[in-house]
């Protein structure tokens, strides 16, 4: 008896430790976001992004760019993110690209904001694509900014900040609000 004590000590102490390297973690990553300018005090677990494009180049450039800022989930087409929505939703933001095969990013963002209205789209396109729905889904609410490509990854990820701090009620003071194309 006294020899399972001493192992169901040690274990405690084992979990312990393990529990304390986990909040250290946390901490420190939390202190770097701070520090990168993304404030996480409105941060939880439901803040997550999901990115769906087509082309699996672009995805990962997207997460080697904004991997680091952003809980980001990639999608390889507009079926993957259905699925992404079903089984790991809600996102907090969808990004998606307007020419897909099967679907496009509009009708895309159409139907993930059936089942989720809280759920703020970006759209990426370029300005052919914009007659073909996109400026329909602006007006109407279904997006909340449509950006043109190419798009360097600093505006992307201004513009997921943005649906973030819209999101938590935020606004910047030294900026007027942002037009819904950048």
């Amino acid at each position: 008896n006294l020899q399972l004590f001493i192992r169901a000590v040690y274990l405690k102490g084992y979990m312990l430790l393990i529990i304390f390297i986990f909040i250290a973690f946390c901490m420190i990553k939390h202190e770097k976001l701070a520090s990168e300018g993304i404030d996480c005090s409105n941060l939880s677990m439901s803040d997550k992004v999901l990115v769906v494009d087509d082309e699996e180049s672009i995805l990962k450039g997207i997460k080697l760019n904004l991997g680091r800022k952003f809980d980001l989930t990639l999608a390889n087409g507009p079926e993957q993110a259905q699925q992404f929505v079903r089984t790991e939703g809600p996102y907090a933001v969808v990004v998606s690209d307007m020419r897909m095969p099967v679907m496009d990013g509009a009708s895309l963002m159409r139907k993930i904001k059936e089942e989720h209205p809280e759920t703020l789209c970006i759209l990426l396109t370029g300005h052919a694509d914009f007659e073909f729905g996109g400026s329909q889904a602006l007006q109407s609410g279904q997006l909340f900014k449509i950006l043109n490509k190419p798009c360097s990854p600093d505006k992307l990820g201004r513009a997921i900040q943005g649906a973030f701090d819209q999101l938590s009620g935020k606004e910047t003071e030294d900026e007027a609000p942002p037009p819904n194309v950048i």
